[in-house]
């Protein structure tokens, strides 16, 4: 199982203070979605109603998960023949404060 690189804040603009405000720079969690194509919100479905972390779960098009559970995604998917539509990507580190002079 392989996880794509997280975001870059340029890239997640103004979601930033969403992750911050919602706790997503914990290592803990990482984004999953389904690639393109036939079944995409059927497939999104499994992902948000088996694997989804409750409360705030969704950042763009990926769902939160806790990072523990990507296995357990990873396995779903290859179980249901769709291994290859799953994208697994990090969360971002937290953004550091710029330091007052």
């Amino acid at each position: 199982m392989k996880f794509w690189k997280a975001h870059k804040a340029e890239v997640l603009g103004d979601r930033l203070p969403l992750l911050r405000r919602h706790g997503l720079f914990d290592p803990a969690w990482c984004i999953a979605k389904v690639t393109d194509g036939p079944g995409r919100n059927q497939l999104d479905q499994v992902i948000r109603g088996e694997f989804a972390r409750p409360g705030f779960n969704s950042v763009y098009e990926y769902t939160v998960i806790a990072k523990s559970d990507a296995q357990a995604v990873a396995d779903r998917f290859a179980e249901i023949g769709h291994a290859d539509r799953l994208i697994l990507r990090l969360l971002p580190a937290a953004p550091k404060k710029a330091r007052r002079t």
